[in-house]
């Protein structure tokens, strides 16, 4: 009996000694390891998309706030430019009627120097005798056209005056 036990301690001795240790399987490990890391990549990959989203949204956000004060800055210019044409438009105006007030301040004058050299021919005419009736109702009607000519230019330099007046 003693050999049987020592038979059966001998080959329980050997099988414990000699049996392999479970090694962990180096392939399940391996791929437990790959999926961690491969987990691992994905969550960063997640970050950096939603980072870059991020990012990207906000880049829009600034270009379509960018876009809008352009299209602020193109109004005010337009606004401008219409403003400029309005006063160029009033300068003209006011230029004109500058104008017009010395031309009929020189048409006055002209007309003034006309009538009376007209008035001083007719008088010195008159003294030496030369006019006949008819050639004396002649210089008078030219005189008394001169006259409303001369009163019509004084209405008109009052009317260019008035318009000046009124665009200062």
């Amino acid at each position: 009996m003693k050999t049987k036990y020592f038979l059966i301690i001998m080959i329980l001795g050997f099988q414990f000694c000699f049996s392999q240790v479970p090694a962990s399987d180096s392939i399940a490990l391996n791929a437990a390891t790959l999926k961690i890391e491969k987990a691992e990549h994905e969550r960063i990959s997640l970050e950096n998309q939603i980072a870059l989203e991020k990012a990207d949204k906000e880049r829009v956000k600034e270009l379509e706030k960018a876009e809008k004060e352009r299209e602020k800055a193109e109004k005010a210019q337009k606004k401008a430019e219409k403003e400029l044409k309005k006063l160029e438009k009033e300068r003209k105006k006011l230029d004109k009627a500058r104008s017009n007030v010395a031309k009929d301040k020189k048409r006055i004058s002209s007309q003034s120097k006309d009538l009376v050299k007209n008035t001083e021919k007719f008088e010195k005419l008159k003294r030496k005798g030369k006019l006949s009736p008819n050639d004396e109702i002649k210089w008078l009607d030219r005189l008394k056209k001169k006259q409303e000519k001369l009163e019509d230019l004084k209405e008109d330099l009052k009317k260019s005056e008035k318009e000046l007046d009124k665009l200062d």
